[in-house]
């Protein structure tokens, strides 16, 4: 989808493999990829944690991608599952509200958001 592709490069958001499932987003660029995907009517099924380990950080989870925007490189974190909700607006709440207040909360989390595309 070509459209998307140009999102993700311009809002620095890194692909993992192959499809468009774990789209690792940087945290000051989730809003307006949210609004972006919105704009084309995509939905986000849900998402996963991705730790960006740098040279002043130890990776919180397992080895994972460098990173092709910024240094470092992406740690995934196992959970054991995708986070779900019904609606992109959830999942916007979530990440940008909800989840910082928590006592789970780590700064270093990114989302590897899951979008469900009729390919």
């Amino acid at each position: 989808m070509k459209e998307l592709d140009k999102i993700l490069t311009e809002l620095h958001v890194q692909k993992i493999g192959s499809g468009y499932i774990d789209l690792i987003c940087p945290i000051e660029n989730i809003n307006e990829f949210i609004n972006k995907v919105n704009d084309l009517n995509i939905r986000i099924t849900g998402f996963t944690w991705w730790c960006h380990a740098t040279s002043n950080h130890e990776a919180c989870g397992m080895g994972g991608s460098k990173c092709t925007y910024t240094d470092g490189y992406y740690s995934e974190i196992q959970i054991g599952h995708t986070i779900e909700f019904e609606n992109n607006e959830e999942v916007r709440n979530f990440i940008l509200n909800e989840y910082p207040k928590s006592k789970e909360y780590k700064p270093c989390y990114c989302p590897g958001f899951w979008l469900d595309l009729d390919e």
